[in-house]
């Protein structure tokens, strides 16, 4: 990532982040600093990982990738979402796209 669009909203008391396009919900700020430092914290992973994790469309299906963004970090790729070939590079959890890095840290603290 070498550039990213960030937007700070207060709605309802709290701050909520977005970058580039996508919202981070997990988690409202009481203070503009907090969401800040959030704001940092996320683009610095997202500095991190790997910016190739895109995946050509399906041999078997045909089907083309969708574009995921991981809901943690930020980063993004065309991900296939038939069931054929193995592990995904961004996988909805819960409701929650992560990337592979993502998921470790988020196992890991279970």
């Amino acid at each position: 990532m070498h550039q990213a669009t960030t937007h700070l909203r207060h709605e309802a008391g709290r701050w909520a982040i977005e970058i580039d396009g996508a919202p981070y919900r997990e988690r409202d700020y009481d203070d503009i600093a907090s969401a800040t430092r959030a704001i940092a914290q996320i683009l610095r992973q997202a500095a991190a990982h790997c910016q190739d994790l895109d995946e050509d469309a399906c041999r078997e299906c045909d089907k083309p990738p969708h574009l995921l963004v991981c809901s943690q970090c930020g980063v993004d790729a065309f991900v296939l979402t038939c069931d054929h070939g193995g592990p995904r590079p961004i996988r909805t959890l819960e409701g929650a796209p992560y990337c592979r890095k993502c998921r470790r840290v988020d196992t890991a603290l279970i």
